[in-house]
């Protein structure tokens, strides 16, 4: 690969032409730094031959641009935590009109639990984008699902027209902001396929979304209630979040982010 004819050609010149030269051949990986440091005598002094390469490569690939071992299982790890979050959201997101009226039929509140969860939306959005902190993106996705998680558990323990009203809030919060994270933690992980993962992340999330309703109608066919179908959807929902946001954890402890 590039990087290789990069190293091969750095021991026979000298150490600006070799700097270039990886310079050059990297300005299309903006997301990888290489640098070539030469042990060898000046320009124009001694022989070149003597020059000695040695290669510092940052980022995550190996010297002919293969993956590192592990990146195979944090893609598995990112795209499981992804699903799972669909999966959380979908299910008090799809339903929650009709959870609503079955907790607190005629209250006046019933219309106003839809635009307050856009409300959220919009400002986890918002903030989202002016978040400049360079920490771990696993950790913000973890910080999302916990949030929609404790969302869910309101409006489940405590099923009145505050209780919605605040669950609601929460659950769009994190919404586009997750899907904002994950996007940037695939950039992070694969760089040269990023557009790949992300449409598998998509795909996943997907799925999940497409699994929540089916699974909410089996527990209303199974249950005793109504109100009680609905309550063991939710305790699924709300275990999906926390589960992601438990192997989005173990990815931060086990792959810590590499920086330049």
């Amino acid at each position: 690969g590039i990087r290789r004819r990069v190293l091969e050609e750095a021991a026979l010149l000298n150490p600006e032409v070799a700097f270039a030269r990886a310079a050059a051949a990297e300005t299309d990986r903006p997301h990888h730094l290489l640098q070539v440091h030469l042990a060898g005598p000046p320009v124009g002094q001694g022989n070149p031959d003597d020059a000695v390469a040695v290669a510092l490569v940052l980022g995550g690939e190996g010297i002919d641009g293969e993956m590192p071992a592990h990146g195979a299982v944090e893609i598995a790890l990112l795209a499981i935590g992804y699903g799972l979050a669909g999966l959380g959201y979908i299910v008090s997101a799809t339903f929650l009109p009709v959870i609503a009226r079955q907790a607190i039929p005629g209250s006046v509140w019933l219309d106003l639990f839809w635009p307050l969860f856009g409300l959220g939306i919009m400002v986890g959005a918002l903030l989202a984008s002016r978040i400049r902190s360079a920490s771990d993106l696993r950790w913000r996705l973890l910080v999302c699902s916990l949030i929609q998680a404790l969302g869910i558990g309101i409006g489940l323990w405590w099923p009145s027209s505050a209780g919605f009203a605040l669950g609601s809030l929460l659950l769009g919060l994190p919404m586009t902001a997750t899907t904002y994270f994950a996007m940037q933690e695939a950039r992070r992980v694969a760089p040269r396929h990023s557009v790949a993962l992300m449409g598998l992340l998509t795909t996943v999330y997907g799925l999940g979304q497409v699994a929540g309703p089916p699974l909410t109608a089996l527990f209303l066919a199974r249950s005793a209630s109504v109100d009680r179908g609905f309550a063991l959807a939710l305790l699924v929902a709300a275990g999906a979040l926390v589960l992601g946001a438990t192997i989005f954890a173990v990815m931060a402890r086990l792959f810590p982010a590499r920086r330049p």
